[in-house]
C-alpha cells in the first residue's frame, strides 16, 4: 500500500489511516514488557518484582530514544512533504549515526549505574539481583532500541504507518515465542532466567531492525534512507537535532522521575495505597496509548504539511485529531466515573484496594479528555519541530507535582485522594496552557535557529 500523503484529499481518513497503524504499534510496545512479566512471574515474586522495578528506567531508556525519533520525525517529514526526498534520506542517514553514539553512551551508562541504581532504591538484596540481571541486558541493547524506534518514525513520518506496525507485530510475536525459550530452556538451550527474558527482547529488536535495513536497501518508497551519508558524519547537524529532539525526550525523562516521587509519596498508604496509584495508572493508560498513537501520527501530518507549505492545513488536522482524542478522553472517562469498582476489580480482588481507589478513578476521570488533546497538541509541536513549548510546560507543571503531592496529601489532609487531586489538576493546567500556546500560531512560522538548521537542505546525495 503507497504511503499516505496527508497535503493533499480529504483530512480525516488521511489522519485515520496515519493513527489507527500507530495505536497498534503503542499497544505492541507495552505488550512487550507485559510478556516479560507474564513469564518471568512463573519465577517467583523476587524475580518479578525485579523486572516491574526496572521497567521505570526502561521508560527512561524510551525516552531517550524518542530524542532521535523526535528530531527525524520533524525532519524526515518536512522534507518528504517538500518533495524532497535526497534531504529526507540524508536527514534520516545523520539520525542513524546520532542513535547509534547516543546508544552506546546509554549502554555503557546503564551497565556501570545498575547495581547502584537498586541500592538507592533499597531494593531487596534477591529483587536486585534480579532486576540488575534484567536491565543491565535491556540497557546493553540500547543501540538497537535506538536504531528500532529510529526506523518506525521515518517510515511514519513518510506517511507510511502499516509497515512499521507488521514488523513491530512480528516482533512481539517473536519475544513472545523467545520468551519461555531463554528463561527456562529448551533442548541445547540452557535457562537463562530474568537475562533471558531481556535477551529475547533484544534479539526480536534486532530482528526488526535487520527487516527495515532490508527495506531500506531495496528503496522503499516511505523509507528514505542514504547509505553513502553514513560516512560522512556531520556533527553540526546531529547537534541540530538533537537540539530538537532534546526538550521532548526531557518529557520522558521526568516521567519516570516525578512518578517515583508519586510512589514514595504514596508509600506511607501502605501497600493498598501503592496499589490503588498502580492500577490507576494502568486504567489511565488506555487513553494514553491511543493518544499517543494519534499525537505521533499529527507529528507527520503537521511536518509534511509545513513542508508542503500548507500550515493551514496543518492546523486544521491538528483540531481534527484534538477534537477526536478529547472524546475518547471522555469516552474513557465516563466508566471510570459511574463504575470504577469494576475497572479497579478486573486488576485486583483485594476489597480495600477497591474501596480506595473508587474515590481515587473519579478524582481521575475529568481529566482525561484534557489528557488525550494534550498529546495531539504535542506532536503537533514536534512535527514543526518546535519541542521547546511543550516540553516547557510539561517540565513545570511535572515538577510542581513533586512539593503538591505531598502538601495537598498530608499538609491539607486529603490522604490518598489528595495525590489524585495534584495530578488530575496539574494535567488540567498543563493541558490548557499548550492549548493556549498553540493558539498563537507561532509554531507555523517561526522556529528556533537550530530547528532552522536541521530542516535546511543540505549537501545530500543524489
Amino acid at each position: 500500500m503507497a504511503p499516505v500523503d496527508p497535503t493533499r484529499g480529504p483530512l480525516l481518513p488521511a489522519l485515520l489511516r496515519l493513527a489507527l497503524p500507530v495505536v497498534v504499534m503503542q499497544v505492541c510496545h507495552t505488550l512487550y514488557h507485559w510478556v516479560d512479566v507474564m513469564w518471568v512471574g512463573r519465577l517467583g515474586a523476587d524475580a518479578t518484582a525485579g523486572v516491574s522495578t526496572s521497567f521505570f528506567a526502561t521508560w527512561t531508556l524510551w525516552a531517550l530514544a524518542d530524542l532521535v525519533a523526535v528530531a527525524v520525525g520533524a525532519t524526515v517529514s518536512r522534507h518528504v512533504g517538500a518533495g524532497e526526498r535526497p534531504q529526507a534520506a540524508y536527514a534520516a542517514a545523520q539520525a542513524a549515526i546520532l542513535a547509534v553514539v547516543l546508544g552506546t553512551v546509554v549502554s555503557i551508562a546503564g551497565a556501570l549505574a545498575t547495581p547502584a541504581l537498586f541500592r538507592v532504591l533499597g531494593a531487596p538484596p534477591e529483587v536486585a539481583r534480579f532486576g540488575t540481571a534484567y536491565l543491565t541486558v535491556a540497557a546493553g541493547g540500547a543501540v538497537v532500541s535506538f536504531l528500532y524506534v529510529l526506523f518506525e518514525s521515518i517510515l511514519r513520518a513518510a506517511g507510511d504507518t502499516r509497515t512499521p506496525m507488521k514488523i513491530v507485530a512480528a516482533s512481539l510475536a517473536l519475544n513472545a515465542i523467545l520468551d519461555p525459550v531463554l528463561i527456562f530452556g529448551f533442548g541445547p538451550i540452557p535457562a537463562l532466567g530474568v537475562a533471558g527474558a531481556a535477551i529475547a527482547s533484544v534479539i526480536a529488536q534486532v530482528v526488526a531492525v535487520a527487516l527495515f535495513v532490508a527495506l531500506a536497501r531495496r528503496g522503499h518508497p516511505a523509507l528514505p534512507f542514504d547509505f553513502a551519508a553514513l560516512t560522512r558524519p556531520a556533527p553540526a547537524y546531529a547537534f541540530a537535532l538533537v537540539r530538537i529532539g532534546a526538550p521532548y525526550a526531557l518529557i520522558g525523562v521526568l516521567y519516570s522521575i516525578v512518578y517515583l516521587a508519586l510512589a514514595r509519596t504514596t508509600a506511607p498508604f501502605g501497600a493498598v495505597g501503592l496499589a490503588v496509584l498502580g492500577v490507576a495508572n494502568r486504567i489511565e493508560s488506555v487513553s494514553y496509548l491511543v493518544a499517543a498513537g494519534f499525537g505521533l501520527a499529527c507529528e507527520a501530518l503537521v511536518g509534511q504539511n509545513l513542508g508542503a507549505r500548507r500550515p493551514e492545513r496543518a492546523e486544521r488536522g491538528t483540531w481534527s485529531a484534538a477534537a477526536i482524542m478529547a472524546a475518547f478522553g471522555l469516552l474513557v472517562s465516563i466508566p471510570m466515573w459511574f463504575v470504577p469498582e469494576a475497572l479497579i476489580a478486573f486488576f485486583t480482588s483485594d476489597p480495600e484496594v477497591i474501596a480506595r481507589g473508587v474515590p481515587y478513578l473519579r478524582i481521575l476521570a475529568p481529566c482525561q479528555a484534557f489528557a488525550a488533546f494534550e498529546m495531539v497538541l504535542t506532536g503537533a509541536f514536534a512535527g514543526a519541530g518546535n519541542t521547546v513549548p511543550p516540553s516547557t510546560i510539561g517540565l513545570v507543571t511535572s515538577l510542581a507535582r513533586i512539593p503538591l503531592a505531598p502538601w495537598v496529601a498530608f499538609g491539607l489532609g486529603l490522604g490518598l485522594e489528595g495525590i489524585a487531586w495534584t495530578i488530575s489538576v496539574t494535567c488540567v493546567v498543563r493541558a490548557l496552557v499548550l492549548l493556549a500556546w498553540f493558539r498563537r500560531g507561532r509554531w507555523k512560522t517561526r522556529r528556533p535557529a537550530t530547528a532552522a538548521h536541521a530542516l535546511a537542505a543540505p549537501d545530500a546525495a543524489p
